[in-house]
């Protein structure tokens, strides 16, 4: 998406009033199960799978995994109301179904909705985005102590968050979980497709290293995907750090790993055995349409890609993984292609994420 381009998409989602002039949403109790997206006991869009042949174990299982979703809110205040009738749910729906399924033979999982910031709110030039942002973590935190206190049972447990939902996962990381009793429990966060430069790790993360084989624990995993040779255009997003909000350059070297290997290195990786990407599917529903108001009800499944081959390599001057190869070729036929695979951090690489998963917590326990 160009300068021009994106400019006039986010006039379309600019929030009509300041955040100090919007109504604030209720704030949500999370020992009403109804403000959960999931947990083990709900039957819901968690439990998908590509093939009915994979194994699902909904509950009882040794590890617990709270799962932070992204951004799915597009419209113009400043935070969602967790309206279940709302397109902002069907989204939070849609990415428990690609996302957070991986866990789905390994994890009890739980998913918090939570008054999210609206995608404007990455781009606004003055304080309200990071207000929207300070919101919508008041209710991750909320719901990650009433789980630890209420759901949790003192297992072992991950935490797996992207975009928005990662960038609250920093948050939460340094607030609740380094150096407290808790990272005696915590095996791994995987916080992806959010940047954490590298200048700024060290002193964020002073107990928690990022992660450099399939195995770590104790750990943060994270990457961000482009195709090969993608720059992205946009100049500066909004960062937190323990001393408040600040504005980084996207044009700096992130911390990241290649989902093909787990490994750190710069060199260019074939899919492994276990490599599977999937796709959300509907018969009826406009994947583009990011400007809907009201959950359309459409049936949806997830399903293995059509074309698997591609390879990675993690960018060595910013650290972004990068792709190429026939499935990105397919890629770019569509219609919404950019070269900026940043919805697709997930679904490209859910196979060898599922098996990394496993291989995390055999390791840990």
């Amino acid at each position: 998406m160009n300068e021009e381009k994106l400019h006039n998409w986010l006039e379309l989602v600019k929030p009509i009033s300041s955040f100090e002039d919007c109504s604030i949403p209720d704030k949500p109790d999370y020992s009403n199960l109804n403000n959960w997206a999931a947990y083990p006991e709900k039957n819901a869009q968690q439990f998908y799978l590509p093939d009915q042949n994979l194994t699902l174990n909904k509950s009882h299982n040794d590890v617990d995994v709270f799962y932070i979703h992204p951004t799915g809110f597009f419209e113009k205040v400043w935070n969602s109301n967790m309206d279940k009738t709302r397109s902002a749910f069907e989204r939070t729906e849609m990415m428990l179904g690609n996302q957070v399924s991986a866990f789905n033979d390994s994890c009890n999982i739980y998913a918090p909705e939570y008054r999210q910031a609206t995608y404007y709110s990455f781009f606004a030039k003055d304080k309200d985005g990071t207000k929207a942002l300070d919101l919508a973590y008041e209710d991750v935190e909320s719901s990650f102590d009433y789980f630890i206190e209420n759901l949790n049972d003192n297992k072992p447990f991950i935490l797996m968050g992207h975009s928005q939902g990662a960038l609250h996962s920093h948050r939460l990381i340094v607030n609740k979980i380094q150096g407290t009793e808790l990272q005696k429990r915590f095996i791994c966060a995987y916080a992806i497709g959010y940047m954490i430069p590298e200048k700024h790790y060290d002193t964020m993360f002073t107990l928690i290293p990022a992660s450099q084989s399939a195995i770590d624990t104790n750990c943060i995993i994270s990457w961000s995907t482009v195709v090969e040779g993608f720059k992205r255009e946009r100049e500066k997003t909004v960062f937190w750090t323990p001393s408040g909000w600040s504005t980084e350059l996207m044009k700096q070297k992130i911390v990241s790993i290649n989902p093909f290997s787990w490994q750190d290195n710069n060199d260019w990786e074939e899919a492994p055995v276990n490599h599977s990407s999937v796709i959300t599917k509907s018969p009826n529903f406009d994947f583009a349409d990011r400007l809907s108001v009201n959950h359309s009800g459409a049936k949806k499944s997830l399903a293995y890609a059509r074309e698997q081959r591609f390879s990675t390599r993690r960018n060595p001057d910013n650290g972004l993984i990068e792709t190429r190869g026939p499935l990105v070729e397919k890629m770019r036929k569509m219609a919404t292609f950019t070269g900026d695979l940043h919805s697709y951090d997930v679904m490209l690489f859910w196979g060898c994420f599922r098996e990394n998963i496993k291989d995390r917590i055999n390791a840990f326990l």
